[in-house]
């Protein structure tokens, strides 16, 4: 999985994203995190993401039955 992503210091792959990066992200936002609260924020994101994705899959199938 080598997707490049958009941003001049994104990780060239989606399994890259550290914590540090994550940090920097929401403090050029504003947010300032501890390196605890970004795993659990990554965790988050992470796991939020596999549910959609999971979603998506089983909600297309279902279009396709009909």
């Amino acid at each position: 999985m080598n997707r490049k992503n958009i941003g001049d210091n994104s990780p060239e792959t989606t399994d890259e994203i550290t914590l540090s990066h994550v940090m920097k992200i929401l403090a050029k936002h504003g947010t300032i995190v501890t390196e605890d609260e970004a795993e659990i924020i990554l965790d988050f994101v992470s796991k939020m993401s596999k549910i959609a994705v999971d979603q998506y899959f089983r909600l297309g199938k279902k279009a396709f039955e009909d």
